[in-house]
């Protein structure tokens, strides 16, 4: 079973280093939300559809479709 949860990739953000920063920040606290959320999935209790459900819906958590800091 796989799962795509979409992340801006920060190796294409521009600018200065701060923002360069923020952009892997926030990449990493995206990541480490949503392992989190599945560390905690109760696996042994879900069927193949229920597991499959809930591995989308931590691809839609907050932050999913969020851009990489862009340079103004």
């Amino acid at each position: 079973m796989t799962a795509h949860w979409g992340v801006p990739d920060p190796a294409e953000v521009t600018g200065n280093a701060a923002e360069i920063a923020l952009a892997f920040k926030d990449a990493y606290r995206m990541l480490n939300q949503r392992i989190g959320i599945f560390v905690a999935l109760p696996i042994r209790s879900l069927n193949q559809l229920g597991l499959q459900s809930r591995l989308k819906e931590i691809g839609r958590t907050e932050g999913a479709s969020a851009k990489a800091a862009e340079p103004k």
